[in-house]
């Protein structure tokens, strides 16, 4: 007879060997590829190939890649594969869809934002005894030289000839410091960084055409800005170099009046342009007016002035009750939303960050913005661990999501009644926005919708597909510090998205 304890050793090895058996993967994303290369793939194996190479790719080594696909066509999000789907990654513009989509479900499609035009004191022979003001209303698309203009012949109707009081312009509705405090002090005053204010004017940013010739710090001569920067120093302090992608770029204190134009020009070159951020929207708001009053044959005794800056003599003067002249409306959020995912509109990103904080906080602040569209989001049910927003439209390095919020947020917008206009918002592959240039001749084309996004080491997607088998599905791909091109990372992801479509 053998020996009982070594049976039952034989027996915990056999039991221990049942239990500790490879686990079937339950998960689509597991599934092995196929061993033959030479094999015709399925769509599924293709893509699970695209994506295993792009695992492997070099240019990837030291990158953090994180990626979620779902099929929502019965309404519900079916994972399909993933990858790092909970890994927080700086998303670049597709933080815009958290923004956007908060905006159309908390303001409304339909809603738009007001700037008035109006005046106190009394009007007495022909003479305004009194200020004249411009209320902002956090309208991103406000001013036009044709608008100023029409506003001063209003008071040319109103028989007014002389205004004895100041222009004052009123953009206090966001708050002072309107720029969120993580953006890179290198970049505040490039015109894709204008900030959100209460009172924008002219997109928050101006162009020159600088001439070499000018030395040291100068007043810009007329004609030279647009809009004209009353009080504005510049400083040539550019290098002239051999190369023909030379381009300047402005410095400086973001709200103070004394600029300086670095980087480079054409060994040779005369003039160049140059643009910036202008520093006080709500002044030259009120400057464009008082110049447009003036050209009326309307005398103006008082300034041009912020409200916020002014003296306790002119504060003296304003009145709370003024009365309304005309006014002027924005868009609607409907048409901000298409603008800003279309095009990548950070402007106009951080405005509606700013109209949701006043509607569920009554604080406009870039602070107030983030917590806002944050508690909006945790409030609907998404998963807000990981999640970090610091501004609206992504150029803070802070910002923090993973590609299953994003797809999440997605997923919420397929159900809501505003879908059809968030949906269209997006860029259409190969037709329209920032994917126009994108997946000419392929499955995609015409079939794909994605927001983008795109900033020094940061590539992101984040969009619907109608797939070849009639699929509808949700992807978003994320990636940081890859080592190859801008160029190059695009290619290889837009290979990714034409295989989800041939699913």
């Amino acid at each position: 007879m053998k020996n009982p304890s070594f049976l039952f050793f034989i027996l915990l090895l056999l039991l221990g060997a049942c239990h500790h058996q490879d686990k079937q993967d339950r998960t689509p994303h597991k599934k092995p590829l196929p061993a033959a290369t030479h094999q015709k793939l399925n769509a599924g194996d293709s893509l699970l190939l695209v994506l295993d190479e792009l695992k492997k790719d070099s240019s990837l080594r030291n990158a953090s890649f994180g990626y979620y696909i779902t099929d929502y066509s019965s309404g519900r999000g079916k994972l399909i594969t993933a990858y790092n789907e909970n890994l927080s990654l700086v998303p670049a513009s597709t933080m815009k869809v958290f923004t956007t989509a908060a905006a159309l479900e908390i303001l409304g499609g339909n809603r738009s934002f007001k700037t008035v035009l109006l005046y106190d004191g009394k009007i007495e022979n022909h003479v305004l005894k009194g200020n004249i003001y411009i209320r902002g209303g956090g309208d991103p698309t406000f001013g036009s030289p044709a608008l100023f203009q029409r506003w001063a012949g209003a008071f040319n109707e109103l028989g007014i000839d002389t205004v004895e009081g100041a222009v004052i312009g009123d953009g206090r509705l966001f708050g002072r410091f309107t720029i969120p405090g993580t953006w890179t002090w290198g970049e505040l005053l490039l015109p894709y960084c204008a900030p959100a204010n209460g009172l924008t004017v002219y997109g928050n940013v101006f162009s020159g055409n600088g001439n070499n010739n000018t030395k040291g710090k100068y007043v810009p001569p007329p004609g030279e800005l647009q809009p004209d920067l009353p009080e504005v120093l510049f400083e040539n302090a550019f290098a002239e170099i051999d190369d023909p992608t030379a381009e300047t770029y402005i410095q400086g204190d973001p709200y103070g009046y004394g600029f300086s134009i670095q980087g480079s020009i054409r060994k040779g070159q005369t003039t160049f342009p140059y643009a910036g951020v202008i520093p006080d929207p709500a002044f030259i708001a009120a400057s464009e007016l008082r110049n447009a009053l003036v050209s009326k044959g309307i005398f103006v005794k008082g300034p041009a002035i912020d409200i916020v800056k002014a003296d306790s003599a002119l504060t003296a003067t304003i009145s709370k009750k003024p009365k309304e002249v005309s006014y002027s409306y924005s868009p609607s959020v409907s048409a901000l939303v298409n603008l800003t995912n279309q095009h990548s509109i950070n402007l106009y990103a951080e405005h509606l960050m700013k109209q949701v904080a006043l509607a569920k906080l009554h604080n406009g602040s870039p602070e107030g913005g983030c917590k806002a569209v944050l508690d909006f989001w945790k409030e609907k049910g998404i998963d807000t661990r990981g999640l970090f927003i610091y501004d609206g439209c992504g150029i803070s390095r802070y910002n923090g999501v993973t590609a299953k919020q994003l797809s999440d947020v997605l997923l919420y917008m397929s159900g809501s009644p505003n879908f059809q206009v968030f949906y269209n918002s997006l860029p259409l592959a190969g037709e329209t926005g920032t994917l126009a240039k994108m997946f000419h001749g392929t499955k995609a084309e015409g079939n794909l919708r994605a927001k983008t996004g795109t900033m020094s080491r940061v590539k992101s997607y984040s969009g619907y597909v109608r797939t070849t088998s009639g699929k509808r599905l949700i992807f978003t791909f994320i990636i940081n510090n890859f080592t190859c091109t801008q160029e190059a990372v695009k290619g290889k992801l837009e290979k990714a998205m034409v295989s989800i479509t041939a699913l």
